[in-house]
């Protein structure tokens, strides 16, 4: 089972690639949420996918198997604290299709975030996740990231 990672850029043409994303990110909301992405949700998937490839201030990375398909991605943005007027790092979204778990594929995809965000001379990083997602809680601890704040909703 080979792979490799690709991070998307504005130099070439992403229009299928961002296609096979939104149906991985599909796979993730049937997963976490339980429900399905409609074409409204589709297309705020795409344009943000798209202004992240264009953005120096976003990024995508893929992992493309042997046959060309993606089978896992990551996005990160750099944000501006409106306090410190400082800015951090945010990794958005990783989802890996249940084939390549737990073969390392998602810390490549995040020590090619980390990477990105340093160049960019960011060193603060966040990442949020769900206090029940106990694996995900576990990866992000493991690969480096400490809990620091609940953030706490009425939904």
């Amino acid at each position: 089972m080979k792979a490799y990672v690709k991070q998307l850029n504005n130099k070439g043409n992403n229009e299928e690639g961002i296609k096979e994303i939104i149906e991985l990110w599909n796979e993730n909301a049937m997963e976490t949420a339980e429900c399905e992405l409609d074409e409204n949700d589709r297309m705020a998937v795409q344009d943000q996918l798209e202004q992240f490839i264009q953005s120096k201030y976003g990024t995508v990375f893929v992992v493309m198997n042997e046959f060309q398909h993606i089978v896992a991605y990551a996005i990160a943005s750099i944000k501006k604290d409106l306090v410190s007027d400082m800015l951090y790092g945010q990794i958005d979204e990783v989802y890996v299709t249940e084939k390549y778990r737990r073969k390392k594929v998602a810390q490549n995809l995040v020590d090619h975030l980390i990477t990105w965000l340093n160049q960019e001379e960011i060193t603060a990083i966040h990442v949020y996740v769900d206090l029940d997602n106990k694996l995900a809680l576990e990866f992000w601890e493991k690969s480096g990231f400490d809990r620091e704040f609940f953030v706490l909703s009425n939904n």
